[in-house]
């Protein structure tokens, strides 16, 4: 069967082309669930337990610039002053900065809450007005 080797070559090119063509994270990462961007892009209100620091907190559902952009307003909290942008997580999301560092991780709680992971803080839906 003089055909037999063309055969075998052709299907091997074929599937070292279906490979090639294969994402490498696609191949080698399992894909990790996240929040749907709709349960978390919104206009937010965080205070803190016992009644100390609050703010209001806009997190985009566009991305801009490559990031979905966080706007903190009226607010005391040092560790958003520099936050920039924000991404949903298995369980809720990350506020980051410039940089793409985790300044505060949030964790759901209800249909509309939030909690900081440390617990200083709450998130809650927020009247647009």
């Amino acid at each position: 069967m003089p055909h037999a080797p063309i055969r075998t070559a052709a299907a091997l090119a074929g599937a070292l082309l279906v490979t090639a063509c294969t994402p490498q994270s696609a191949a080698s990462e399992p894909q990790m669930r996240t929040l749907a961007v709709d349960q978390v892009a919104g206009f937010w209100a965080l205070s803190e337990s016992g009644g100390g620091a609050r703010c209001q907190l806009s997190l985009s559902n566009l991305i801009i610039e490559g990031v979905r952009p966080v706007l903190v307003e009226r607010c005391a909290v040092p560790a958003l002053a520099a936050a920039r942008s924000w991404r949903a997580t298995a369980n809720g999301f990350e506020v980051l900065s410039v940089e793409g560092t985790v300044l505060m991780a949030f964790r759901r709680t209800g249909e509309d809450a939030f909690e900081e992971v440390g617990g200083r803080y709450r998130l809650t839906r927020a009247p647009i007005s």
